[in-house]
């Protein structure tokens, strides 16, 4: 399928699929145990309580009539092996509950029967021995039922089976699905309007390291999607949730225990409406970037000196060491090519003797696109139009990707290895031209990014009897960033004229933003643990009730490093600069014997504040009451003590030691109240309180360019913590199994809410800062139901939506900030969307259709000031489709996918005549298309 695409160009992308990544997949499969198929087939399933959603440990089934039969493990699952195709009746039994009976359960050959199961205990003093009697329909829906209604916080969610039938690639695709959350810049989560800082994400029940630099966040667009067994967005606190949140956690679950063994391969590409087969522009060697590595030559010369050292050099051995760099300051031109999709993943579960089980799964991942974007950068200070570009960014980005999980289970025991692995290479190169002041200019900019996450966890889960439980948790995480070569050149029309011709800027004095090279180097390593426990009371006359208390501790360690070069004229001793150099072409500019005395030379200009290490410590203890305080109402209240030591070192840049030393304690009540009022019905209430802390590099005081705004990005040492009072109340039904209808209300109160400030008037400059306070408010809508309310023949369509209006107001100075001395919290949207239709035919070979759409309302990217007004973000609307069709009895599916297919403008404005929307009046600081995707996929399961 690829080939066919590909051969309308073949002479330009003959070396597409380089060998390399075939031998990837091909090792992969070769190194795995050939899947064959069973001519049996099994039934497997979860066993939990229906009053709790708690799993039930020990719970004994067995198939009626056989002497086949297995207890569930400590994740309350059973599975039971070696049924020949047919139906088959299971009985499940436990002390204390009903023994349930569920008959006509069908069995394939060589494939596995989900069989989610609800236990009820007995009404009053009715007599244990009567069995309910349920067909295996019924008892999926009870199922259903338990886990959407039980958990004790307010959340959002989104299965493995609900990704698949969406046409996202990564997690953050995914979370534009959940109700009450959107995506920045296509990788940061925004929940209920509020900006990435003010939300956690969990990986496995263990905290996520931020991947980036420049802000508190983490990028979750390097997590495939098909990794993912389900997201949980958790929007009120509990105790035992980490209290560093204002917005959401998200918590990500990935897969440990295969129902059955399966090698599943998939293969696809992807058509950009706007990149694809157009000519491009990029960086020399871009094609090892294509396999997740990058062209050393960018790298700074391994010998080159320190500052210091080279700054005392005599000119001579500067000259020397100037000419160790790589001369890769020239563009190629190429022709974009569709992106290659590979995935291989397998799965076995062995059932061992005494029902022990041992689970694998493994995946490896690989995509890659070249992606133009198209767009205008403009730069006002106050009404001063300082300049205007247009830009064309072209990008190239790989994504790799791996998972190896492991999980053994015996008895009421589970311990579990988990590692995910992921590598991100984005290389950009920038053409851009306009105006600056009263010249004419053309700029590029030639950038690369190689990121990287490693995580790895043992997990623990135990049980002591029929509830006392207790889990534990050690994790490891690696983040590295490294930005090799960052080159930045500018020149300008010697003639005033737009057509040129164009020479060098080039001054006596270096430049980072004119004429400059930038390397930075980050990593953060993060090493976790936690323990939890889980004790059984009957209180108020009520079972189902525990106690729970636990620990959580974590330590972050995080070096980072900077060198800032720029080249300048090479006047001296009575030697003038060779002007003639200013017009050579762009890939001679840096020859060896251009520099030189009288040519160029390459001047140190890193600043003290480029450097940074910093740590932090953070120990965390709760407890919590979760049970019963009568029938129908449930209660989750307790505290959570939080303590985060940070310090962080730097240099000013007048050389004088920078040292942050503080420490936060934060004593974190919370209260969560459900009361079911019917069987399918509750209205639950929350109460609590949460922190925000500075991240390391919104008090650091390193300086970092942003060529995309053409504006420095700054920290603030002497940021506070801010602290949230949250309220929830909200009322929900479950109708029928995959349906709901909700809505909620929210209000928080924040002290010191940490901003990002703007201050274009003194350089173009963004920082940090916290504003006084702000109240939130807001209302939340969710519904999912089936259109055979409307007809019958509409029965396989579902049709889903979540819609969030929220209202917030910051009290700022009239004088330094803001002329009307309020506005929204930065960040914040004030209305998000969310809704689709899906389709699944009843087929053999089902055939489904997807429509989604999502959209925001305007939110403030960076707070203004008096004379820099707020800079504002455009609402954007996303449309995406879906196609698939199942074939060969459900082992293999084709996808089509049609994403962003409106392909809207990303638009960062100033509202000048201050009228809530984006038109001629006001200021365009920044806007860009990406184009629509086009991807065709298969993949096959054996």
């Amino acid at each position: 399928m690829i080939i066919l695409l590909l051969q309308t160009n073949k002479a330009k992308v003959k070396n597409y699929y380089n060998f390399k990544v075939s031998g990837l997949f091909i090792l992969f499969i070769l190194n795995i145990f050939s899947v064959v198929a069973q001519q049996t087939g099994r039934i497997a399933g979860k066993v939990t309580d229906k009053k709790t959603g708690e799993t039930l440990i020990g719970l004994t089934v067995k198939v009626e009539g056989t002497a086949k039969g297995v207890s569930t493990d400590v994740e309350g699952r059973y599975n039971i092996g070696g049924l020949a195709a047919g139906r088959y009746t299971l009985v499940f039994s436990y002390v204390g509950y009903q023994a349930k009976k569920i008959s006509d359960i069908v069995v394939k050959a060589g494939s596995v029967t989900t069989m989610d199961v609800v236990m009820e205990e007995p009404a009053g003093q009715q007599l244990q021995q009567v069995v309910i009697n349920v067909s295996a329909k019924q008892a999926s829906v009870g199922a259903l039922y338990a886990q959407q209604k039980n958990s004790i916080s307010i959340s959002s969610g989104i299965s493995a089976d609900q990704i698949k039938r969406s046409p996202d690639r990564n997690t953050s695709d995914v979370l534009k699905r959940v109700s009450g959350a959107s995506i920045q810049d296509n990788k940061f989560i925004v929940v209920r309007g509020l900006a990435d800082r003010y939300n956690s994400a969990m990986l496995n029940n263990s905290s996520l390291p931020n991947t980036e630099p420049d802000k508190k966040a983490f990028s979750f667009d390097i997590l495939p999607s098909n990794l993912i067994d389900k997201v949980v967005v958790n929007k009120t606190a509990s105790p035992d949730l980490p209290g560093d949140f204002s917005g959401g956690v998200v918590q990500i679950s990935t897969k440990d225990f295969p129902e059955s063994a399966f090698l599943t391969l998939n293969v696809g590409t992807a058509y950009n409406t706007q990149s694809t087969f157009k000519d491009f522009v990029g960086p020399q060697n871009k094609n090892k970037g294509m396999f997740g590595g990058y062209d050393k030559g960018r790298d700074l010369p391994s010998s080159f000196p320190m500052k210091s050292a080279y700054t005392n050099m005599p000119v001579e051995q500067q000259i020397v060491e100037a000419r160790k760099f790589t001369n890769n300051w020239g563009p190629q031109n190429y022709t974009a090519i569709p992106s290659p999709i590979l995935q291989a993943t397998y799965g076995t579960s062995k059932v061992l003797k005494n029902n022990n089980k041992f689970g694998t799964v493994l995946s490896l991942s690989y995509r890659y696109d070249e992606r133009l974007q198209k767009g205008e950068t403009n730069g006002y200070v106050g009404q001063s139009l300082n300049f205007e570009y247009n830009d064309n960014l072209y990008n190239y980005n790989t994504n790799i990707g791996g998972l190896a999980n492991f999980a053994y289970s015996w008895g009421s025991n589970k311990i579990a290895l988990k590692n995910i692995y992921n590598r991100v290479v984005e290389q950009q190169f920038t053409s851009r031209s306009g105006m600056e002041v009263d010249s004419y200019v053309r700029n590029n900019f030639n950038y690369l990014l190689e990121r990287s996450l490693y995580s790895s966890q043992l997990v623990g889960e135990h049980a002591v009897g029929a509830k006392l439980k207790f889990d534990w948790n050690l994790n490891y995480a690696n983040t590295k960033r490294t930005e090799p070569g960052f080159k930045r050149l500018t020149t300008q029309s010697s003639t005033d004229s737009e057509n040129g011709p164009y020479r060098l800027n080039v001054g006596q004095v270096g430049s980072p933003t004119t004429l400059g090279d930038f390397y930075s180097d980050l990593k953060e390593d993060l090493y976790g643990a936690s323990a939890n426990f889980s004790l059984p009371v009957n209180w108020f006359n009520q079972k189902n009730s525990k106690l729970k208390f636990g620990y959580f501790g974590q330590y972050r360690d995080r070096t980072f490093g900077a060198r800032v070069l720029g080249y300048i004229s090479g006047a001296y001793d009575n030697v003038g600069f060779d002007t003639s150099l200013q017009g050579y072409p762009q890939d001679q500019l840096f020859n060896p014997e251009n520099i030189r005395v009288g040519g160029f030379f390459l001047q140190d200009i890193t600043n003290g504040t480029d450097t940074y290490d910093a740590d932090a410590f953070l120990n965390a203890g709760y407890a919590m009451f979760d049970g019963y305080l009568a029938e129908k109402l449930r209660i989750g209240v307790g505290v959570r003590m939080e303590s985060y030591a940070q310090e962080l070192n730097s240099t000013s840049n007048n050389n004088n030691p920078l040292k942050i030393d503080t420490v936060f304690n934060a004593l974190l009540p919370s209260l969560n109240v459900i009361y079911n009022t019917t069987e399918k019905a509750s209205v639950r209430l929350s109460a609590s309180r949460t922190v925000g802390r500075p991240e390391f590099r919104e008090i650091a005081p390193f300086s970092f360019y942003d060529h995309k705004r053409n504006a420095n990005v700054v920290g603030a040492p002497y940021l506070r913590p801010s602290t949230t009072n949250n309220f929830d109340l909200g009322y929900a039904i479950y109708p029928k199994a995959g349906e709901v209808l909700s809505i909620s209300g929210f209000y928080k109160y924040f002290e010191n809410p940490i901003e990002q400030s703007l201050d274009f008037s003194s350089g173009r400059s963004f920082s940090y800062w916290n504003a006084p306070s702000a109240n939130l408010f807001g209302a939340e809508f969710e519904i999912r139901k089936g259109l055979e309310v409307i007809n019958e023949k509409l029965k396989n369509i579902t049709f889903s939506a979540n819609a969030s209006y929220i209202y917030s107001s910051v009290e700022v100075s009239k004088v330094r900030i803001n002329k009307d001395g309020k506005r929204p919290l930065q960040g914040q949207s004030p209305y998000l969307v969310n809704a689709g239709l899906q389709y699944a035919s009843a087929q053999k070979n089902p055939f489904g259709l997807s429509v989604l759409y999502n959209t925001y309302g305007r939110r403030i990217a960076a707070v203004g000031n008096i004379v820099d007004t707020d800079l504002y973000e455009k609402p954007r609307h996303v449309v995406d489709l879906q196609i698939s069709k199942s074939l060969g009895a459900g082992k293999g599916e084709l996808k089509l996918n049609y994403g962003d297919i409106l392909n809207n403008k990303y638009v960062e404005y100033q509202d000048v005549n201050d009228n809530g929307k984006f038109d001629k009046g006001d200021n365009l600081n920044r806007s860009y298309r990406l184009g629509s995707n086009i991807t065709i996929g298969y993949s096959h399961t054996f």
